[in-house]
């Protein structure tokens, strides 16, 4: 048997695993051959955090006077 080795992930591969995440959609194919680093995925989801806050407060400021 073979084993191929995992290659490092992109950032647009980590970011949309991070966002599949937060809307809670498991999706595991193709993500057995990635290699991921668990400080990849917090800086990604401490800016995609800060996104959605940012992004609730601007519509807060437009909706409200």
């Amino acid at each position: 048997m073979t084993e191929s080795v995992p290659r490092k992930a992109t950032f647009p591969e980590v970011l949309k695993m991070v966002m599949s995440a937060f809307l809670g959609i498991r999706k595991q194919a193709g993500r057995e051959s990635l290699e991921v680093s668990p400080v990849q995925v917090i800086a990604v989801g401490l800016l995609a955090a800060a996104a959605f806050v940012l992004s609730v407060m601007l519509v807060v400021r437009l909706v409200l006077p």
